[in-house]
C-alpha cells in the first residue's frame, strides 16, 4: 500500500505542474504572448489557483530558472564527489550537450535571456542564478586542477569558468540555428576543449 501524499507534497506537485505549463506556454507564445489565463488552462487549473502560487509571470519565470539551476548544481555536486573530478567532467560532456541542445529547453532559455535583457527585475534573477552556477563551475575546475597539482590565480580560474559556460551557452544558439549538427563529433571536440581547460 502506498503511503498517503502529504499536503506539502501535493502543493509541490501542483507547483511543478504550473511550472511545466508555464514553460510550455512561454516556449510557444513567448514571455509577453503567454497569459496567466493560458498558463492556467494548460495546467488544468483556475487562474485564481495560479495566482495563489505565483504573483505574476516574472515570478513564474524566476522559479523556472531556479529549477533548472538546481538540477545543474546537483549534477556539479555529484561530480565534485567523484575521485577523479576531471574525468567526471569529461564524462559529463555528452549529457551536457544533449540537455543544452534539446530544442524545447534551449528555446525557453533563449527566451528567458532575451527577456532578461529588457527586464531589470528578471535580469537580477538570472544574474543571481548565473553567479551561483559560475561559483560551482569554478569549484569543479579548481578541484580538477588541484588533483593534478595545479593551482590557478582567481582571475584565470574565473576566466576558464566563463569560457566553459560560453561553450554551452553557444550550443543553445546553435541548436536553434543548426538542429542537425553532428552531436557525436561535437561531444568529442568539447571533451578535447575541457581537457585543455583542466590539463594546464
Amino acid at each position: 500500500m502506498m503511503a498517503p501524499v502529504s499536503e506539502s507534497e501535493r502543493a509541490e506537485l501542483r507547483r511543478q505542474q504550473v511550472l511545466d505549463a508555464a514553460a510550455q506556454c512561454f516556449r510557444a507564445s513567448g514571455f509577453h504572448g503567454a497569459s496567466m489565463a493560458e498558463i492556467a488552462r494548460t495546467a488544468g487549473m483556475s487562474p485564481g489557483h495560479i495566482y495563489n502560487l505565483f504573483e505574476n509571470k516574472e515570478e513564474l519565470i524566476g522559479a523556472i530558472v531556479a529549477r533548472d539551476q538546481a538540477l545543474w548544481l546537483d549534477k556539479a555536486t555529484a561530480m565534485l564527489r567523484e575521485p577523479d573530478v576531471a574525468q567526471a567532467m569529461i564524462d559529463g560532456v555528452a549529457a551536457g550537450v544533449d540537455e543544452t541542445t534539446a530544442l524545447p529547453a534551449a528555446a525557453l532559455r533563449l527566451e528567458v535571456a532575451a527577456e532578461a535583457g529588457r527586464n531589470p527585475k528578471l535580469a537580477a534573477v538570472v544574474q543571481a542564478a548565473e553567479a551561483a552556477s559560475r561559483e560551482r563551475c569554478e569549484m569543479l575546475l579548481q578541484s580538477a586542477l588541484a588533483q593534478r597539482g595545479v593551482q590557478l590565480d582567481p582571475a584565470t580560474l574565473r576566466a576558464r569558468g566563463v569560457a566553459l559556460a560560453a561553450i554551452f551557452d553557444g550550443l543553445m544558439v546553435r541548436s536553434v540555428r543548426d538542429p542537425a549538427m553532428d552531436k557525436p563529433a561535437l561531444v568529442r571536440e568539447i571533451q578535447r576543449l575541457v581537457r585543455m581547460l583542466i590539463d594546464d
